[in-house]
């Protein structure tokens, strides 16, 4: 609302209350009476909400299904208008890149993958939640929060960004965690470990079914197909000081293990499978296990209106690899203010409103993927939500993020089209690692991450 319409408003307010104490006595309490009341109420609501709007830069797809729900709660609750401007993934974050670029205020929050942040963070686009009066819970797991943190807490940080004070910069709202599925009907014990992981896998695969669906198209699918193995078998894609480990003894086992090993036991086009391939070949009953991110849960593996595994699959964290642990990967999505936004309190009063137990929980009723435990763990959402307390226990282990370099895409291109070129017999998992390792080597070399 302009402050032109808003004194208006104001003025309208005050005409009618003077009208009505001018009719009755101060005690009566009459129908303009309350009516004025109200509109008082409403319009310093919206003077202080910053014009009773804030506009939501979104992704468009599954993960923004709760957010859709939340705005006329919150409409009904605070008087705040929530418009959500959705664009494909890719299309959003070259929409975020612009606008960040040209300070524009166009939007109060925006959804951001959490790959994104490194770029965001080295700009400066985002406002300091922390300063906005938005604090760690603990009944949010602290990798929630390190993973909206800038520069990052925790692995290499990138040379230009040492400096930094640390500020929180985003906040999850889509908790997603990459996790694990197989058919508790074939096998009721889970696989603790990747060994087990294979050898179910070579038994499913001699009885007929995709012993291990890989999601092998490539550069993105891949790898994040591939993360997950590769830190759980001990092996990593930089060190502490953005050298490139991806060829050393540990992480070439790991890429060994999936183009050989479980390649043998997979579908018969893995190189060409992506995310919605993979569920298909779940929810149809053909495969018998694989990788799966909390958001193809309900809307494919699972989605009544085409499945044939309803209550034959089980989900568990990341199973343990030759390291000792199971390292699952994190995908989240964040909310984050802009600089540029005209309206930043209201933006984090938002946010805070977004984070309380009661709204995470009819955040979850709408398809929503919260991050508080307590929510997660509530017994009345795990018949329609199986995974929730699987993502609870694997937000608590806690998952890794994908290196936090703004140059993270262009290694995910480098790594996701070797490892792809593995799967699909142009050259062994040797020659993908060496591969590999020379282009991100030069790669980091060229843009000052090391000598």
């Amino acid at each position: 609302m302009r402050l032109g319409r808003l004194m208006a408003l104001l003025s309208a307010v005050a005409l009618i209350g003077s009208a009505c104490s001018s009719a009755a006595s101060p005690a009566a309490s009459t129908p303009a009476s309350a009516a004025a009341s109200a509109a008082a109420s409403a319009a310093a609501s919206a003077a202080a909400s910053g014009g009773g709007k804030l506009t939501i830069a979104a992704v468009q797809g599954g993960e923004d299904a709760g957010l859709k729900a939340l705005a006329p709660m919150y409409k009904a609750a605070k008087g705040v208008d929530l418009q959500i401007v959705e664009a494909p993934y890719d299309n959003l974050y070259s929409k975020l890149v612009s606008t960040f670029q040209a300070n524009d205020s166009t939007y109060d929050l925006v959804m951001m993958d959490d790959p994104w942040m490194p770029k965001f963070g080295t700009d400066g686009s985002l406002s300091d939640l922390g300063a906005l009066g938005i604090s760690r819970d603990p009944d949010i797991a602290d990798v929630v929060w390190d993973v909206g943190t800038w520069p990052p807490p925790r692995g290499p940080v990138p040379p230009s960004e040492k400096a930094k004070p640390k500020q929180l910069l985003g906040v999850t709202i889509v908790g997603n965690v990459e996790m694990f599925m197989y058919r508790k009907d074939l096998t009721p014990n889970a696989p603790a470990s990747y060994d087990e992981v294979l050898a179910n896998a070579k038994a499913q695969k001699a009885a007929g079914l995709t012993g291990y669906i890989i999601r092998g198209k490539a550069t993105n699918p891949v790898v994040a197909d591939f993360l997950p193995i590769l830190w759980s078998q001990g092996g990593d894609v930089f060190d502490e000081n953005w050298n490139t480990t991806i060829d050393n003894d540990a992480s070439k086992a790991a890429i060994n293990f999936l183009v050989n090993d479980l390649k043998a036991t997979a579908q018969s086009d893995p190189g060409s499978t992506d995310a919605a391939d993979r569920d298909k070949i779940m929810a149809n009953g053909q495969g018998y296990e694989s990788s799966v991110w909390p958001g193809e849960i309900n809307t494919a593996v699972l989605d009544p209106a085409v499945t044939k595994v309803k209550d034959k699959v089980a989900f568990i964290p990341i199973p343990k690899g030759k390291s000792g642990k199971g390292v699952g990967m994190m995908g989240n999505w964040m909310l984050g203010i802009p600089k540029a936004s005209k309206n930043q309190q209201a933006a984090a009063d938002f946010i805070k409103w977004m984070l309380q137990a009661d709204t995470q929980k009819t955040y979850a009723q709408n398809n929503g993927i919260p991050s508080r435990t307590s929510v997660l763990t509530d017994a009345s959402l795990t018949a329609a939500n199986p995974y929730f307390p699987v993502l609870a226990e694997a937000l608590k282990s806690p998952p890794n993020w994908r290196p936090r370099t703004d140059q993270w895409n262009a290694v995910e291109t480098i790594l996701g089209t070797e490892l792809n070129k593995a799967l699909t017999g142009g050259q062994t998992g040797d020659q993908a690692a060496t591969n590999a390792a020379t282009q991100i080597r030069a790669l980091m070399k060229s843009k000052g991450y090391t000598q």
